[in-house]
């Protein structure tokens, strides 16, 4: 199981955790995000910020094409993760310069996938919100249990300390073959962006 932690907003904070076994870093660049990267940090403070082995995702919702692929490069990203109402041809432009998480917001019905299987790289399923973001709350994960993806997925949406045995239930069950990493944002947090690198290590270690 490989992991990612979402809305960093320090730079310190960020080196610990990938000392702590995170394969994917996330730095929002959505305004009105909470947990909105540029509010606290630079994308020159971004860009110096070299992890050894995890890889730096940019959060975007509704931007322009142009916008992401620029700030991407100058923030020294590695993929861009898709959060809002993109469609498939714009994942695909995207694509030609980053790998491409496409995010799926799940309310009561799975949303339609099949159009993005050739450009995306990753899926990610999230809980259903107005406002694009974190609702600290899960989605039905029965909704996804019994489907096959043929796509490396992440599994978002109020992820906690105590979803590890629901996870890996999920993991034995038939999407779980596409299951790659967890998601991790509020649950693990003293306060907005401010992540508790203690509680993230416990979760990590309950999987080893």
């Amino acid at each position: 199981m490989q992991f990612k932690v979402c809305g960093i907003t320090n730079i310190e904070q960020a080196e610990a955790i990938t000392s702590n076994g995170v394969h994917y870093i996330g730095f929002i660049f959505y305004p009105i995000s909470k947990r909105y990267a540029l509010a606290n940090l630079s994308l020159e403070d971004i860009a110096a910020f070299k992890p050894a082995t995890a890889k730096k995702v940019g959060v975007f919702v509704n931007e322009a094409i142009e916008n992401v692929l620029d700030t991407a490069r100058k923030a020294g990203l590695d993929m861009i993760q898709l959060h809002g109402d993109e469609d498939a041809s714009y994942c695909a432009a995207i694509q030609e310069a980053f790998p491409v998480i496409k995010v799926f917001r799940v309310s009561k019905d799975l949303p339609n996938f099949t159009a993005f299987e050739n450009v995306a790289a990753y899926y990610l399923f999230d809980t259903d919100s107005a406002l694009y973001g974190g609702t600290g709350q899960h989605f039905n994960w029965e909704l996804i249990k019994k489907t096959r993806f043929n796509k490396p997925f992440f599994l978002s949406g109020g992820i906690g300390i105590n979803d590890v045995q629901g996870i890996q239930v999920l993991k034995a069950a038939t999407a779980g073959k596409d299951l790659v990493a967890i998601d991790m944002n509020s649950k693990f947090e003293t306060s907005p962006g401010i992540k508790n690198i203690e509680l993230i290590k416990t979760f990590i270690d309950a999987f080893i």
